[in-house]
């Protein structure tokens, strides 16, 4: 669907101001220290300001026992000094947040709270990029950039996150811009400047949190593209040049990361330059994967896993002790799977041709599958070392994901019906079959999976006349889902 640029602009600027608005709320109201890690990252940004240096990792810093007597009392009055933990971290989001606790300090202001600030205005810069990340791969289909703006806009868990004293929504800012070049530079277009430029820019994202990996792998997947593209149109990116190019961009990074990396170096070894044999020693008390396996057994780890990912990717707030009402996250599960199964039928067209798509698209869509894919397996991975089911894991990623959800929801109202109204109903039967055998009907999740069957269908008949308009609806409620989860749960729960 296209839309006016005029009309474009006011949906995107009014996403903007819906996410300002709940993250203003979210940055004021939820108690501080009270978003996971907090008082770690503050400490490694106060050290940098108080002793002109970064600080160093050390035995002690992760105060298992402590932090529980933390939690416990809601960290009121209490002491975080010794919540040093985040220390081996990269120091680019706390070195700019030095010179605003400094300022803040200096005009005796709260730090923690114009450092969650800080983060905000961040996010909000992260949603333009996403949103012409997105925008420059569907250059037709603009509702589809406006609704993976709305998604990260009105999540409420990715909405924690970001207001966070955290590195992890500067992460999925240079993530968005890394991309965004990459997906604009194709492969007709490279050249050693903007090579050097993705070169600087990946840097950066390196600079910042490790789990921006991610960005190495998906410019390794553009230049692998570009020069499989090459076989097929001679002259578009031959092997020796795609080479050349990916040395110029690993270079550059590593020279402007090398500082960094010689400097941990002489402070952990030049066998643990990114410190994570030293952070493993650390938090060495966290539960292992392998005795937490060994205790409930491979069934019961799974079960866990899966259950816990996803709420925590909704929502649960604090340090992922504030769960919220079941029925809650059967309608955030319910919500998932239709867009789930609208997703699939989308890829489903997309393999039959049967979707008009250019090259460049094509393209973009195999880099963001990429990129899902990529943090996919890092989150995996650290769930074979710690037990870690944290769906926020999973947020670098959030501008794929967002879209995805989009994409699914958007065919459930546009395309055919069929497998949806299936899946619901079959839903529905399984629910009852279940209550029947286990003499406990679930009267509330029956009636509302089978609310699902009229909503698709009068759905698809206010798309036909408004296209957009079930979407819209869909964000508005997320936001109303966020606003309560702030005020009935975060509030109430975490205050001390």
């Amino acid at each position: 669907m296209q839309l006016g640029r005029r009309t474009e602009t006011l949906v995107f600027l009014t996403v903007l101001l819906v996410y300002l608005v709940l993250g203003s709320l979210f940055a004021v109201k939820t108690p501080i220290w009270q978003v996971p890690d907090e008082p770690a990252h503050y400490n490694y940004i106060r050290y940098i300001a108080e002793n002109g240096a970064l600080p160093v990792l050390v035995e002690g810093d992760f105060p298992a026992e402590w932090l529980s007597v933390l939690k416990m009392f809601k960290f009121e009055g209490m002491s975080i000094d010794r919540v040093k933990y985040e220390s081996h971290q990269p120091p680019l989001y706390y070195l700019l947040g030095t010179p605003v606790y400094l300022l803040a300090t200096a005009l005796r202001l709260q730090p923690p709270l114009v450092l969650r600030f800080m983060s905000l205005i961040i996010g909000a810069v992260a949603l333009w990029f996403g949103y012409r990340l997105v925008r420059s791969i569907f250059p037709d289909e603009p509702l589809l950039a406006l609704g993976t703006a709305a998604f990260a806009a009105t999540l409420p868990m990715h909405l924690t996150m970001a207001i966070g004293i955290n590195n992890d929504v500067l992460a999925e800012l240079l993530l968005a811009i890394v991309v965004g070049q990459v997906v604009l530079t194709g492969s007709e277009t490279w050249s050693y400047k903007r090579a050097c430029l993705l070169g600087i820019l990946l840097a950066l994202a390196l600079l910042t949190k490790l789990q921006a990996y991610v960005a190495v792998v998906i410019i390794l997947a553009a230049l692998l593209w570009d020069y499989a593209a090459a076989r097929k149109a001679p002259g578009s990116l031959p092997f020796t040049r795609s080479l050349k190019l990916g040395l110029v961009i690993f270079g550059v990074a590593l020279l402007a990361v090398l500082p960094w990396l010689i400097r941990n170096a002489s402070v952990y070894g030049i066998t643990d330059i990114l410190a994570q044999q030293r952070q493993a020693e650390v938090a060495s008390s966290q539960l292992a994967t392998l005795t937490y396996i060994k205790q409930v057994g491979l069934r019961a780890y799974a079960v866990a896993f899966a259950t816990t990912t996803f709420k925590s990717f909704w929502g649960q707030f604090g340090w992922m002790g504030v769960v919220l009402h079941p029925r809650f996250y059967l309608a955030a599960l319910l919500l998932t799977g239709l867009a789930g199964t609208g997703f699939a039928v989308w890829i489903v067209r997309a393999l039959r041709h049967t979707i008009s798509a250019s090259a460049l698209t094509w393209r973009g869509i195999f880099l963001l599958a990429v990129w899902t894919l990529a943090t996919l397996a890092g989150f995996l991975w650290y769930n074979t070392h710690f037990v870690q089911f944290q769906g926020r894991y999973l947020f670098p990623a959030i501008v794929p994901i967002g879209l995805a959800f989009t994409l699914g929801t958007r065919e459930l109202f546009r395309g055919r019906q069929v497998g949806p109204l299936l899946a619901v109903g079959l839903v529905v039967v399984l629910l009852l079959i279940d209550g029947l055998v286990r003499k406990n009907l679930k009267v509330f999740s029956i009636v509302m999976s089978a609310a699902v069957i009229p909503l698709l269908l009068i759905g698809k008949q206010i798309e036909k006349r408004v296209p957009g308009l079930m979407l819209a609806g869909i964000y508005l409620m997320m936001s109303v889902y966020s606003l309560y989860c702030l005020f009935a749960y975060i509030v109430p729960e975490l205050t001390f």
